[in-house]
């Protein structure tokens, strides 16, 4: 179970990161068979990604709805995301997406990539285990000089 932390905390982004949104769209339910195979090929890249540190990925979280998945991950930089995604199993994967993919609208896939520069995020988090930009950056309880967003994001 992770750690709740009671009260008010903050983020504080140190430096600058990448994030990337991600994710599967199934547009023919019935189709198992051309999207289950797509849905089935990022659990080994998020494997690889955890088990590799030096790669520059921090973090993923994981949102499901009822046509699909999406993960918002965490980078160090464009260049590592960049490195990953052109190596390893993630070239293998997006080759044989392609492949079967090919004139089949069954499964839909998407990304956005966000350079982000230090100093130019802020949240805030009351009664939360550590979400979102709290794995990249500072977490930190309030202060009388953090109270507000503008506080946080003019300091």
């Amino acid at each position: 179970m992770k750690k709740i932390f009671a009260g008010r905390y903050v983020t504080d982004a140190k430096t600058d990161f990448v994030l990337l949104i991600i994710g599967m769209r199934v547009n023919n339910l019935l189709a198992f068979r051309k999207w289950i195979p797509v849905a089935k090929a990022m659990g080994p890249m998020i494997k690889e990604l955890y088990q590799n540190p030096e790669l520059g990925f921090i973090h993923t979280e994981v949102s499901l709805s009822w046509r699909g998945v999406t993960l918002i991950q965490y980078w160090r930089s464009f260049e590592d995301l960049e490195a990953y995604a052109h190596g390893r199993i993630h070239m293998r994967a997006w080759t044989r997406f392609n492949k079967k993919t090919k004139g089949n609208d069954a499964v839909g896939i998407f990304h956005e990539t966000y350079r982000i520069e230090k100093g130019s995020t802020e949240g805030i988090y009351v009664n939360m285990p550590k979400t979102g930009l709290a794995h990249v950056t500072t977490h930190e309880p309030v202060t009388k000089e953090m109270n507000t967003s503008r506080m946080r994001l003019m300091k």
